[in-house]
């Protein structure tokens, strides 16, 4: 139940970052903070796997969302740059969290 409790409040604010933060900055620095926040979900063991339109609707990971990404950016496309971009930096942080919170999970009998 805290589980479900603490994931539901992680996505919540995993929506209100990306409502805050929508076209706050240009398309080179979505990329950045992705990369940065991929790079820790990396080394967390969290990188998760997404759907995304943009890359046919099939559950790809986040590091060729990231490709998708600059591809985007550099077809022009800055506004879907920043849709993918900050979809991997929800994506990252929201892994990292999970992988915290099931830390020291243990079977349950």
């Amino acid at each position: 139940m805290k589980l479900m409790k603490r994931a539901g409040a992680i996505i919540g604010l995993g929506a209100a970052f990306l409502l805050s933060t929508a076209y706050a900055g240009a398309g080179e620095d979505a990329i950045t903070q992705a990369e940065a926040d991929l790079k820790a979900a990396q080394k967390a063991g969290a990188e998760w796997r997404v759907l995304d339109p943009a890359t046919g609707g099939a559950a790809v990971p986040l590091s060729k969302l990231v490709k998708t990404a600059k591809a985007k950016l550099e077809g022009g496309d800055e506004a879907e740059a920043i849709r993918i971009a900050q979809k991997v930096s929800w994506a990252s942080k929201t892994g990292i969290a999970q992988a915290q919170a099931q830390q020291g999970a243990a079977p349950y009998y």
